[in-house]
């Protein structure tokens, strides 16, 4: 199967708080997920509910947030059940500021080796 991603992904398997953009990130709407990979242009997210193609999603990930907890936002473009209890999913982020892209930039390029983005 031909790679269709435009950016490297990194692994970094990282706790985070997913919810349903369209209702908010009031504490009843958030669910414990894992990141388990990431790219300036997506993420790969596991968690137990099964959001469907195209819904708009946001998370929490402290280390690329800005100002604290801001949401990364983006919308799954797909979705697999990964065992009995989990579903991963296919984001697709949408709008990062300059600033997150330049904090997700720099995290592959550390993982990968490449610190210089040669």
């Amino acid at each position: 199967m031909k790679e269709r991603r435009k950016h490297s992904r990194i692994t970094i398997n990282q706790h985070a708080w997913i919810y349903n953009f369209d209702e908010g990130p009031s504490p009843a709407n958030l669910e414990d997920c894992l990141i388990v990979d990431i790219s300036e242009s997506g993420a790969c997210i596991q968690c137990a509910s099964r959001y469907q193609e195209g819904q708009p999603l946001a998370f929490t990930y402290q280390d690329l947030m800005e100002n604290g907890l801001r949401p990364v936002v983006g919308v799954v473009m797909w979705n697999r059940r990964h065992s009995d209890q989990d579903y991963r999913h296919g984001i697709k982020f949408l709008g990062l500021s300059t600033q997150m892209l330049h904090k997700i930039q720099k995290q592959v390029r550390l993982m990968t080796g490449d610190p210089d983005g040669t």
